[in-house]
């Protein structure tokens, strides 16, 4: 089902995958390019639950309180009036590996979900007591790592060294899609 809605996104935003193509997936033309809903991406400093709702209330919508405003929190889904707002934390303890991650996950709980607020105190791979965040997780591994790209670089290897040394595809491919080695390690175990 996941696989199915990024490859129908993929296909309505023009961006289909392209294993010979080198780079990151390019995250912020999903947001640009996503309409149903409609999905805006902010990055914020030290985003606290404050900020978001002070941010939220200054685009002139209604939003209750969401807890303690100094609250630090990984991201937060926002839904109201056909958009979606995407607010991902930008500070020092979010490498730019993590913040991407961080921003696919919550492109993924607005295509996936239709809570109206979602607030993702921290985002884990481990999660797993929430099927929604296990949901948002799966959309933002397959859509940042995907398995055509893996497959792609495991075969140059092996045309390389005759083996597809583990270690060498992680690094490189962890490099190339901007990804945490952590979350490339779990992709490549599920993908072999």
């Amino acid at each position: 089902m996941i696989a199915d809605t990024i490859a129908r996104l993929r296909r309505d935003a023009g961006i289909p995958v392209d294993p010979t193509r080198r780079g990151p997936v390019p995250l912020h033309r999903f947001f640009e390019e996503t309409n149903a809903p409609r999905v805006i991406h902010h990055r914020v400093p030290k985003l606290t639950l404050g900020k978001a709702v002070s941010h939220l209330r200054s685009q002139g919508l209604e939003v209750e309180d969401l807890g303690e405003p100094k609250l630090r929190i990984d991201g937060l889904l926002f839904r109201a009036e056909g958009v979606a707002w995407a607010y991902v934390s930008d500070d020092e303890r979010n490498l730019l590996t993590r913040r991407r991650f961080i921003a696919a996950h919550e492109l993924g709980h607005a295509i996936l979900h239709d809570d109206r607020i979602r607030v993702d105190e921290k985002v884990d791979a481990a999660k797993i007591d929430d099927p929604k965040e296990r949901e948002a997780n799966r959309f933002a591994v397959e859509l940042l790592m995907p398995a055509e790209v893996c497959f792609a670089r495991a075969e140059e290897l092996r045309t390389e060294f005759r083996c597809c040394p583990r270690g060498i595809l992680s690094y490189r491919l962890a490099a190339e899609l901007l990804v945490s080695a952590e979350s490339l390690g779990y992709r490549l175990r599920e993908l072999e």
